[in-house]
């Protein structure tokens, strides 16, 4: 599997049983791998909601369809369903889930950044 000629930043497993792989890179675009079809090297999802460079993504570890992803374009993103955070002046440099419900954020503004009551069921 090979990451679309482009750096790799940040990885995490997590979704559906732990089997999927999301990796963010040196483009704009979060993008999901299933490693249990065989045969294919190509992400099974794509998500192109950012501007910049992906620094860091982050399944939630209760819920399966709760990824967040920050970026060098200021925001952190929620996938499924969509949410943009801009909490940032500058580039997002980590994130992770907080708790159960928030996400904590840092990045180049020297901001460290806790969003809370995000809804995960």
């Amino acid at each position: 599997m090979q990451f679309c000629g482009k750096v790799l930043n940040c990885l995490d497993i997590g979704g559906e049983s732990s089997a999927l792989i999301a990796a963010g890179g040196s483009d704009p675009i979060l993008r999901i791998w299933d490693p249990r079809k065989p045969g294919t090297s190509a992400p099974v999802f794509q998500f192109s909601s950012h501007t910049s460079w992906i620094s860091a993504c982050k399944w939630h570890h209760k819920s399966w369809f709760h990824l967040l992803s920050a970026s060098y374009d200021g925001k952190f993103l929620l996938h499924w369903p969509l949410s943009i955070i801009d909490s940032h002046q500058d580039k997002v440099l980590c994130a992770d889930w907080w708790k159960a419900d928030s996400v904590i954020s840092g990045g180049a503004d020297t901001k460290l950044c806790i969003s809370s009551e995000i809804s995960v069921q």
